[in-house]
C-alpha cells in the first residue's frame, strides 16, 4: 500500500509541475487590447492565414466580420509603409512586408492563437467603441 501511495505522490508532483509549465506559457496569458487595435490587426491576420493573398471581396467580408465598413480598409493601402497592395493584375490584395510585420508583432504580444480567443460578439458589433479595452 505504501508503494502505491509513493507512486501516486510522484505522479501528483509531475502533474502539478506540468500544469505550472502550461499555465506559464505565453499562449495561456490573458492580454488586453483595445477593440480598435484588434479590429485593425484581425483583418491582416485573416489575410496572413490565407497565405497573404485574398480578393477584395474577402477583405470586405473580413471588415464586416470585425465590425468595420469595407471602405475603412482603404488605410491599409496608404502611407509610407502600407500593409496591403494590389497584385499586378489588380485581382488580389497582397500583404506587404509591413503588413506581415504587423501580424507577427501582434502574434508575439498576444500569442499565435489570439484571433481564436477574442470575443467575436464584442468585436463584430459595430456599436462597440474602438476605445473599449477587452481581455482575451
Amino acid at each position: 500500500m505504501q508503494n502505491v501511495i509513493e507512486e501516486l505522490k510522484r505522479i501528483q508532483a509531475a502533474v502539478t509541475n506540468l500544469i505550472e509549465v502550461l499555465e506559464s506559457s505565453p499562449e495561456n496569458k490573458t492580454v488586453s487590447a483595445t477593440v480598435g487595435e484588434i479590429r485593425s490587426v484581425a483583418i491582416l491576420e485573416e489575410i496572413y492565414q490565407c497565405s497573404g493573398s485574398v480578393t477584395p471581396e474577402q477583405i470586405s467580408e473580413f471588415a464586416v466580420k470585425y465590425g468595420k465598413t469595407p471602405s475603412s480598409c482603404a488605410g491599409y493601402y496608404s502611407g509610407k509603409k502600407p500593409s496591403l497592395k494590389a497584385s499586378d493584375d489588380r485581382k488580389r490584395r497582397l500583404l506587404t512586408k509591413q503588413g506581415e510585420e504587423t501580424v507577427l508583432a501582434a502574434r508575439h504580444r498576444w500569442g499565435d492563437d489570439w484571433l481564436n480567443r477574442v470575443p467575436q460578439s464584442i468585436i463584430a458589433n459595430d456599436a462597440t467603441s474602438y476605445k473599449m479595452v477587452i481581455d482575451f
